[in-house]
C-alpha cells in the first residue's frame, strides 16, 4: 500500500536559489507533512544544492538523491524519483516552481474524485508571453509569497498559463480533445503511480536536449486511457530563470523528430510541423486541426 498521499519529484541543477523558492513553498502546503513526500533528484550539481534540501529535513519528509552530470537528463532524474516514490500519486515539478498552498490538496482530491484513471494538469502562472518581460514577471513576483502573488496575477489580469487560451477555448474540457498530450508540460503535473508502472516511466532518449519527454509520456499514458484533465486549483507560478530560447527551441525540435518517428500518428506529424510555433506561443491550435480533419472526414462519410 502507497505511504503517502503523494509523492512530490523535483530535479534539478546548479538551480539552489530556485529550488529553495520551491521547497518554502511545499514547506507552507496546507496538507499535514505525514501525507507526502518531496523526492529531490540532483542531475549532478556542482553547488550546494544538498545543503539546501537538507535545510528542510525538520518540515518536509525529504529524501535526496544524486546522479552522476551526464549531460542535461530530466527523464533519467524523473524516473529515479518514480523509482523510489512511496505516494499513491506523483507529482512531477521543476525547481523554480513554487506552489500555492492548497496545490497539493487539489491535486490530491482530483485523483480521490476521479472514477477512471487520471492525470492531473496543475496551472502555472508565470510563464513568459507576450507584453510581459522577465523584469516585468520580477516585480510582480514574491518568491515566499506564491499565494499573494497570484491573487496579484488575477487582479491585474495578467501572467496567466500559456496554455490558458487553448483552455478557455475548449471550457477547460481538454480530455475531449483528440491530442491533450500536446498540453502536458511536467512543471505542474499528476499521475498516479500505479499508471506510471503500467505504461512505463519517462523515455530516456529525450535525454540530452530540452523537451517532449513530458509530451511523450502524456501520450502514452493517453493511449492507455488515462484522462488528461486540468485542475484550476492545483496553481502554481513559474519563477522567471534566463534561458537560451534558441537552443531550446533546436533542442526541442529534434526531440520532436524522435517523438514522429516513435508514434507516427497524425497528430504527431502536426506537432513536428508547427512545434516551433507552438514553441513561440504562435496562435497554431494542432487540436483545432486534428478536430477540422475529423468533421471533414465524418461529413464525407
Amino acid at each position: 500500500m502507497p505511504r503517502y498521499s503523494i509523492s512530490v519529484i523535483v530535479p534539478t541543477y546548479n538551480r539552489r536559489e530556485l529550488l529553495d523558492f520551491t521547497l518554502n513553498s511545499l514547506a507552507r502546503q496546507d496538507l499535514p507533512v505525514e501525507q507526502f513526500e518531496v523526492i529531490v533528484v540532483d542531475d549532478g550539481s556542482t553547488d550546494d544544492t544538498k545543503d539546501i534540501v537538507e535545510q528542510y529535513a525538520d518540515r518536509l519528509i525529504l529524501n535526496y538523491h544524486f546522479q552522476e552530470d551526464k549531460g542535461y537528463r530530466p527523464g533519467s532524474a524523473r524516473n529515479l524519483g518514480i523509482l523510489n516514490a512511496k505516494g499513491r500519486a506523483c507529482l512531477f515539478v521543476d525547481s523554480g516552481i513554487i506552489l500555492h498552498s492548497s496545490c497539493l490538496r487539489q491535486h490530491i482530491r482530483m485523483h480521490a474524485s476521479a472514477a477512471t484513471p487520471i492525470s492531473v494538469l496543475g496551472y502555472v502562472y508565470g510563464i513568459y508571453q507576450e507584453g510581459l518581460t522577465e523584469d516585468d514577471l520580477r516585480r510582480m513576483i514574491t518568491p515566499g509569497e506564491p499565494d499573494k502573488t497570484i491573487a496579484l496575477f488575477k487582479t491585474l489580469g495578467k501572467g496567466f498559463d500559456l496554455r490558458e487560451k487553448y483552455y478557455k477555448k475548449y471550457n477547460d474540457r481538454v480530455e475531449d480533445l483528440p491530442a491533450p498530450w500536446t498540453l502536458f508540460w511536467t512543471c505542474n503535473v499528476s499521475v498516479r503511480l500505479s499508471d506510471l508502472q503500467r505504461v512505463g516511466p519517462f523515455d530516456e532518449n529525450y535525454d540530452g536536449r530540452w523537451g517532449c519527454e513530458d509530451n511523450d509520456l502524456g501520450l502514452r499514458l493517453w493511449n492507455d486511457g488515462v484522462k488528461i484533465r486540468l485542475c484550476r486549483e492545483a496553481e502554481s507560478i513559474h519563477l522567471p530563470h534566463g534561458k537560451d530560447t534558441e537552443a531550446r527551441l533546436a533542442q526541442g525540435y529534434a526531440n520532436c523528430e524522435y517523438l514522429n518517428k516513435k508514434f507516427g500518428t497524425e497528430a504527431t506529424s502536426l506537432f513536428l510541423e508547427y512545434y516551433k510555433s507552438i514553441a513561440m506561443n504562435e496562435s497554431v491550435d494542432i487540436n483545432e486541426l486534428l478536430l477540422l480533419k475529423q468533421s471533414a472526414f465524418s461529413t464525407q462519410s
